[in-house]
C-alpha cells in the first residue's frame, strides 16, 4: 500500500483519546498532544465565513485492505465520502461538545468503498456550532473558539496508517456558500465538480482544545419524510407550504428549470392572520435586533440547469417548522417539497394506548416535541435557540427514558455538564455555553440539578451506575459550591425558580424551590456516597439535607396543611421530594394542594416545576382522577387547550400566540406520568429488576394501557373496560420480580 507519491508513511497515532474521568474544565487548552496527524483547514482568510470547504486526499492501494479504519476528530459538522460516494447515514455530525474542552473523534471503516489504484477522500467540513458566523443573543459568535471548521485524523488499514491530515491535503470551495446553525444554507449548483479557489490545505498551528474523545452521542438521522397538507398564496409573496405538523429538520425539494434560478425557503412554526410566516419574533430573540442583516431560518438554492431535474436538501443547518414560504427566480418548476424531521436516532422504548383522545394527542405532541428537541443535544426549541438548556432537559429527562432508548444522548450530555463545570463547582444553565452566557443569568439548583438527575435516572431505568461514578466528584463538588450560595440556615435562592407560569400567577418562592432542589441533592450524593465507598461524605450529606429540611419546614409550613403562600407548587414541593415534609403533615398538605386545585378547577397555575410536581404529588396521595384533570381539562391555562390548534406542546400556558414557542419539552412529563401512576409501572430496583404494577383506573376512561420494553421483554400495565367491568391488564416477562404495592398512606 502507497500513497500517490510513492512514500509510504509510517504508522502514527492520530491522538491519545484521553479517558473522560480524567477531562474537566481545569484542564489547560492546548495540552492534546503533538503528534504526527495535524489539524487542517480549508480557510483562506477571517474566520471561515466563506463557502463549507472540502479537503481532499488521494492515494493509491496495491490491493484493497481487510479493513480501512477513517478516524477523524472534528472542529464543526463534517461529511465524508470515497470515491464519490458518502459514507454513513448520519447528518449533523458528530454531535458538539463544549467546544473549547472537548471535541468528538469519528471512526468508520471505509474498506468496502475503495479499489486498487487510485481512491479519493473528500471530507466536506460545516460551521455547526464551532464557527456561529452570526450575531446571537448568547455570545456564541464572540466565543474564544470561533474560528474555520477543521478536523484532524488518519487511515488505518490493516493496523498500518497509511496517512494522516497534514499540508498534503488539497481544499477547494464546495457548492455550499454559506452555512450557519440558525440562519440556514445557501447552495449554488452550478459550482458543482469545478474544484473552485483550490489550494493546500492549511495547516492549524494552535487549537485551543483540552481532550479529543471518540463520538459517544448517538447520531442524528433523517426520518419520517411527509408531503405538505395544503398550500397558501403567501400575502408577501410566494407559495406556503404547511405540512401539517411541527417538527426539527428541513425541507428536501425537487426542481427543473433553467441555469441560475433560484429557489428560496423560509420557515417558520406559525402563520400570522394574513398569512405571511411570523419570523420576526423568533428572530428577534436571536439575534436581539430586527434590523440585523443577517437570515434567519432561511435556505437558498441555485439550480445548476439540468433538463432531468434536480434534487437537494440541506446538509449544516436545520430549522424548526411547520410551514415552508417558497419563493422563486427565473424560469424554474418546483416539483416536489417534502419536510424530513432530523433528530438523535433514539429507539422508541415504550408507548401508551388510551381511549382519552386528549390524552392520547398529548403523548404524542409530547413524543414528538421530545425529538424536536433532541437533535444531537437536548434543546428548548429547535428555531429560536436550539439552545441546550438544561432545566428544560432535567425535566423532561423521565419521559425521554420511558418513551425513548436515549441513553447515549444523556450519557453525553451529563458529560458536557462536567466538562464545562467551573473549579467552584458552578454549573452553567446552557451547554454548550459561551463565556458570556450561562454562568451570569439562569444557572441555579432547578436547572443545575441536570449533574443529580442524569447519574439517577440512568442508574434507575438502566441500572448503570457507570455515569454516577463519572459524575461523582461533580456532584461533590457541586455542593460545595452551592453552600457558598446558602444562608446561614442551609436555604438557597439563587436563579430562576417555577418558571413560564402564566403571567397572573403568583408563583412559588424560589427560595422554596431551589431548597427543595438542594436537599434532593444532598441525599442523592449520600446515597452514591454509600454505594462507592465513602459513608463520612454519606454522612455528612444526610445531615446537610437534615438541615436543610428543619430550615425548610421552619421558613414555609404555617400549619394547617398550608406551605408558603399556598401556590400549587409550593404545596406539591414537600410531596414530591421525599422526606421533605414536616414529620405527620403529609396527609394535611396533600389534602390542602386537592382542596386549591379543586378550587382553581384544575388550571394549570405553575410553571414548570409545578407541572412536574403537582399533578406527581395528587397521584402519590391516590387523587388520580384530579391529576388526570389536568391534563384533560379544556380551559386555559392548561394542556388540552394547546392541542386544539397544535401538535406539539408550548413554552408557555399564557395565549400570546405570536410570542412564545410552539415547539418546547419543558412542560413534558405528562407522558412519565402516564406511564408511572396512571399504567402503574413503577420501577423497583435498577433496570427494571423489580417493579410494582400499581394501576389506578381513571373515571371515565374507557382504557389505558402502557408498554415499556426492558432486557427481559416488555411490560404491559393499564386497564380496559369490558362490558361494564373493569379489567386490569398485567403482563411482566419471566426475570423481572413483580409486587403489589397499594395506593400512598402515611
Amino acid at each position: 500500500m502507497k500513497t500517490v507519491n510513492g512514500n509510504t508513511i509510517l504508522a502514527a497515532m492520530m491522538v491519545v483519546f484521553v479517558a473522560l474521568h480524567a477531562a474537566s474544565a481545569e484542564t489547560q487548552p492546548g495540552t492534546w498532544p503533538r503528534c504526527r496527524a495535524r489539524w487542517i483547514s480549508g480557510e483562506m482568510s477571517g474566520r471561515g465565513n466563506a463557502a463549507a470547504p472540502v479537503l481532499e486526499r488521494v492515494f493509491t492501494l496495491d490491493e484493497v485492505p481487510h479493513k480501512a479504519v477513517l478516524s477523524l476528530a472534528v472542529a464543526g459538522w463534517h461529511e465524508v465520502s470515497v470515491n464519490g460516494v458518502r459514507v454513513g447515514d448520519e447528518v449533523l455530525s458528530p454531535v458538539t461538545c463544549q467546544p473549547d474542552l472537548r471535541l468528538s473523534s469519528v471512526s468508520r471503516d471505509i474498506s468496502k468503498y475503495l479499489k486498487r489504484g487510485e481512491n479519493t477522500i473528500s471530507v466536506i467540513l460545516g460551521n455547526g456550532w464551532f464557527n456561529c458566523l452570526s450575531k446571537d443573543t448568547w455570545g456564541f459568535c464572540k466565543a474564544p473558539w470561533v474560528a474555520a471548521p477543521m478536523v484532524c485524523g488518519e487511515l488505518v488499514a490493516d493496523g498500518a496508517t497509511l496517512f494522516t491530515t497534514d499540508d498534503g491535503w488539497i481544499a477547494y470551495d464546495s457548492p455550499i456558500v454559506f452555512n450557519a446553525l440558525r440562519n440556514g444554507e445557501w447552495y449554488d449548483a452550478r459550482k458543482e465538480g469545478r474544484r473552485e479557489n483550490l489550494r493546500r490545505a492549511k495547516v492549524v498551528k494552535y487549537t485551543p482544545y483540552a481532550v479529543v474523545s471518540p463520538e459517544d452521542a448517538a447520531p442524528c438521522r433523517v426520518f419520517d419524510p411527509v408531503a405538505p397538507v395544503r398550500t397558501i398564496p403567501a400575502a408577501d409573496g410566494g407559495t406556503i407550504y404547511d405540512f401539517g405538523t411541527l417538527r426539527a429538520g428541513w425541507c428536501e425539494i425537487e426542481v427543473v428549470g433553467e441555469t441560475g434560478a433560484k429557489v428560496t425557503i423560509d420557515y417558520d412554526e406559525i402563520l400570522t392572520a394574513t398569512n405571511t410566516l411570523l419570523g420576526r419574533i423568533a428572530r428577534f430573540a436571536c439575534f436581539g435586533d430586527e434590523r440585523d442583516p443577517n437570515p434567519f431560518q432561511h435556505d437558498e438554492y441555485t439550480l445548476a440547469g439540468r433538463p432531468d431535474g434536480e434534487r437537494w436538501h440541506p446538509r449544516f443547518t436545520y430549522h424548526g417548522f411547520r410551514y415552508a414560504r417558497v419563493k422563486t427566480e427565473g424560469k424554474v418548476e418546483l416539483k416536489s417539497i417534502t419536510s424530513v424531521f432530523v433528530h438523535s436516532a433514539f429507539g422508541s422504548a415504550g408507548l401508551i394506548e388510551t381511549s382519552d383522545s386528549v390524552f392520547s394527542r398529548l403523548q404524542d405532541a409530547t413524543r414528538r416535541s421530545y425529538l424536536a428537541n433532541f437533535t444531537g443535544i437536548p434543546t428548548d426549541c429547535p428555531h429560536r435557540e436550539k439552545n441546550g438548556w438544561t432545566g428544560d432537559t432535567q425535566l423532561a429527562m423521565e419521559t425521554g427514558l420511558w418513551n425513548f432508548d436515549a441513553k447515549d444522548g444523556y450519557v453525553h450530555f451529563l458529560r458536557m455538564a462536567i466538562d464545562a463545570q467551573r473549579r467552584n463547582g458552578q454549573v452553567p444553565c446552557i451547554l454548550p455555553c459561551s463565556p458570556s452566557f450561562g454562568f451570569f443569568w439562569g444557572s441555579g439548583p432547578a436547572y443545575d440539578a441536570i449533574l443529580f438527575e442524569i447519574p439517577w435516572q440512568l442508574y434507575r431505568f438502566y441500572g448503570d451506575d457507570a455515569p454516577a461514578r463519572e459524575a461523582y466528584g461533580a456532584m461533590k463538588k457541586y455542593l460545595d459550591f452551592i453552600a457558598t450560595k446558602a444562608r446561614a440556615d442551609g436555604l438557597v435562592e439563587y436563579g430562576l425558580g417555577d418558571w413560564s407560569a402564566p403571567k397572573s400567577v403568583k408563583v412559588a418562592p424560589t427560595l422554596l424551590t431551589d431548597s427543595a432542589y438542594v436537599y434532593e441533592f444532598h441525599r442523592r450524593v449520600a446515597f452514591w456516597a454509600e454505594r462507592f465507598g465513602e459513608p463520612d461524605v454519606a454522612e455528612r450529606c444526610r445531615s446537610a439535607a437534615a438541615t436543610v429540611k428543619s430550615a425548610f419546614n421552619k421558613a414555609f409550613y404555617k400549619g394547617n396543611g398550608v406551605y408558603a403562600g399556598g401556590e400549587l407548587t409550593s404545596l406539591a414541593a414537600p410531596l414530591y421530594f421525599e422526606g421533605l415534609c414536616a414529620d405527620g403533615e403529609a396527609t394535611k398538605v396533600a389534602a390542602e394542594l386537592l382542596r386549591r386545585v379543586r378550587e382553581q378547577r384544575h388550571r394549570a397555575n405553575f410553571g414548570i416545576l409545578g407541572a412536574k410536581w403537582v399533578p406527581r404529588a395528587l397521584a402519590k396521595y391516590d387523587f388520580i382522577d384530579d391529576a388526570w384533570r389536568f391534563f384533560t381539562q379544556p380551559e386555559e391555562p392548561g394542556w388540552a387547550a394547546w392541542m386544539r390548534e397544535n401538535d406539539t406542546l408550548l413554552e408557555s400556558f399564557d395565549s400570546d400566540t405570536y410570542r412564545e414557542s410552539h415547539v418546547h419539552i419543558m412542560f413534558g412529563d405528562l407522558s412519565a406520568w402516564g406511564y408511572e401512576y396512571a399504567a402503574g409501572i413503577v420501577p423497583l430496583e435498577p433496570g427494571f429488576r423489580k417493579v410494582a404494577i400499581r394501576t389506578r383506573p381513571i373515571s371515565g376512561v374507557d382504557s389505558f394501557v402502557a408498554v415499556r420494553k426492558t432486557p427481559f421483554g416488555d411490560i404491559r400495565a393499564g386497564w380496559k373496560r369490558v362490558g361494564g367491568n373493569t379489567v386490569l391488564v398485567c403482563e411482566v416477562p419471566k426475570g423481572i420480580e413483580t409486587v403489589s404495592e397499594p395506593g400512598h398512606r402515611e
